[in-house]
């Protein structure tokens, strides 16, 4: 008898992120450097038994009802693509459990859909390579690539679906800082500038600072072309990274298109501790009362103590 499984589905966050150009197709040309977080979504797997009369072959259901559960969803897509592609016929219901917040620029949704693949992959037993899987990725959105590789760290370029892992033992702390704004990502890169101004960032930089565990050199290089459109749009951002820094915290950037600040923090301690004193201080305003706050760390295969 075919027995359900559970795999984690983790957030990211946009260490670098540069825009160099408009693509003819519509997209935008970047060049950004994911981390994963431990924060993280649980994607269950359900086989349907064989069923001549079954109404549906791809049930997808939600503890929250925020989250559509028909082809509006990634999870549905990288479903359909998959049994579309190599003729599956295999019914399957798949459960998501959020813990991401929605359209926080976490890469909730390209994480649960790149789970999904990789979940099918192995129920289905179709064998595929992680290459294969993030071609399958790439015709869902540009981020789900990305979630196909293990490594924590990696290099994002062309719609930042170009891929390079970057193989890395660097583990941080984050304070994640989610205001219940819904941020357009379309809208944000179309006011996106173009190569008109110099920025000096530097992805080697980055990069290399990745690979050689040194955190402090990280905080230190994070960049976000799209950070000064986002916190024009919701000025409430500006306000909560001036807070974290003038308390002492200044590697804190907006990650993707917004609006998630999260902050670098650098031991367990610090992040817990700076949680509760934002939480304090949001209590006490009105304006930030529904924000939600986070401490997610680095994504590992193995957790260190």
């Amino acid at each position: 008898m075919s027995t359900h499984f559970e795999l984690p589905s983790p957030a990211k966050i946009n260490l670098f992120l540069d825009v160099l150009k408009k693509r003819s197709d519509g997209y935008h040309e970047i060049v950004t450097v994911f981390e994963k977080i431990d924060l993280c979504d649980r994607i269950t797997f359900y086989p349907i038994p064989d069923e001549p009369q079954a109404r549906e072959s791809i049930r997808v259901t939600s503890n929250t009802t925020e989250l559509p559960i028909d082809e509006n969803n990634l999870v549905y897509r990288a479903c359909s693509l998959l049994k579309n592609r190599y003729g599956i016929s295999k019914s399957v219901r798949i459960h998501i459990e959020k813990n991401i917040p929605i359209a926080a620029g976490l890469g909730g949704g390209s994480s649960n859909a790149a789970t999904v693949l990789k979940g099918l992959n192995r129920l289905w037993k179709l064998g595929l390579s992680v290459d294969e899987l993030c071609d399958l990725g790439k015709e869902i959105g540009a981020d789900v690539p990305f979630f196909i590789f293990n490594n924590a760290f990696a290099v994002g370029m062309g719609r930042g679906d170009d891929i390079r892992p970057i193989d890395s033992d660097l583990e941080m702390w984050h304070v994640l800082i989610c205001p219940p704004y819904k941020v357009l990502t379309k809208e944000v890169y179309g006011n996106a500038s173009l190569g008109l101004t110099q920025s000096g960032a530097d992805v080697k930089i980055l990069t290399r600072a990745i690979e050689k565990s040194d955190a402090e050199e990280v905080g230190e290089r994070l960049y976000n072309a799209l950070e000064h459109i986002v916190t024009k749009q919701v000025t409430e951002i500006s306000g909560a990274k001036d807070l974290v820094n003038r308390w002492g915290f200044n590697a804190a950037g907006v990650t993707g298109s917004g609006p998630t600040i999260f902050v670098l923090a650098f031991k367990r301690k610090e992040a817990v501790e700076l949680k509760k004193r934002l939480a304090d201080s949001f209590a006490s305003d009105e304006s930030r009362r529904e924000w939600k706050i986070f401490v997610a760390k680095t994504a590992t295969t193995e957790r260190k103590e």
